[in-house]
């Protein structure tokens, strides 16, 4: 069984919400030391490893930045 945190993100800056999530206890150490995220939460999608590095959500990063349309 790994070990694991719980970790309180930082506030969105869109919404001002924070979220909790559970992480690896060993891909955070690596992590808090300099790690890459994604060498630290190697199977965590780019979604919560932007939730855990920034604290913004998916939703809220789709608003800053939304997807642009294509012209036929």
């Amino acid at each position: 069984m790994t070990a694991t945190s719980r970790l309180v993100t930082n506030p969105c800056i869109v919404c001002g919400a924070r979220s909790e999530m559970v992480v690896p206890l060993d891909g955070y150490i690596e992590w808090t030391k300099g790690a890459l995220i994604q060498d630290a939460f190697p199977d965590m999608d780019a979604d919560n490893r932007e939730l855990v590095k920034t604290g913004t959500h998916p939703e809220c990063w789709d608003t800053m930045f939304p997807a642009e349309k294509e012209e036929s």
